[in-house]
């Protein structure tokens, strides 16, 4: 369809409020120019291809929804990436700060189990039997007496004194 650009400026006119209108249920107010404007320009392109008003008319409608849906998955996308964004910032910030990082963690335990393990080493043999029997493999007093071949008492006394030794002997390397 031929036109001038009076003539199109008349099509302008007349389809631009009901545009708005429309674009306006789509995006936010601030947008709704912006897209609207977009579709009447995409239209100019195509007026060649247009064969009467009602034709033009539904072009601008389709051309200002699709504007308006690619305006959302650009939002969405924009918003996942900076959310994404902050949590590899968090991340990041984590992992500078030790009492939070899973790998200093790690370290800290592995170092912690070495001491603990070095420290019952030192027990004498009986006790280090005793409480290896109770709190490693989680077996009750009566069964360590019997295969220990001691009282239950015994046992008890072999295990109080051995957590009295460990918790000192921990205490010390703590302060070192």
């Amino acid at each position: 369809m031929e036109m001038t650009e009076d003539e199109f400026r008349l099509i302008f006119r007349e389809f631009y409020p009901g545009m708005a209108y429309y674009a306006a249920h789509l995006v936010d107010d601030d947008e709704v120019k912006d897209i609207v404007q977009e579709a009447f320009v995409e239209l100019w392109k195509r007026l060649d291809s247009m064969t009467d008003t009602g034709h033009m008319k539904a072009f601008l409608y389709k051309t200002v929804y699709t504007k308006a849906l690619n305006l959302m998955k650009h939002r969405a996308v924009v918003k996942g990436y900076t959310e994404t964004r902050k949590q590899l910032d968090a991340r990041k910030m984590d992992f500078y700060r030790p009492e939070l990082n899973d790998v200093m963690r790690y370290m800290e335990n592995k170092e912690l189990h070495g001491q603990i393990d070095a420290a019952i080493a030192e027990l004498p043999d009986k006790r280090r039997q005793a409480f290896v029997m109770s709190y490693l493999h989680g077996m009750k007093n009566k069964e360590i007496s019997e295969i220990m071949d001691v009282s239950v008492r015994t046992v008890d006394v072999h295990i109080y004194k051995a957590l009295l030794y460990l918790r000192d002997r921990l205490a010390f390397l703590r302060r070192k």
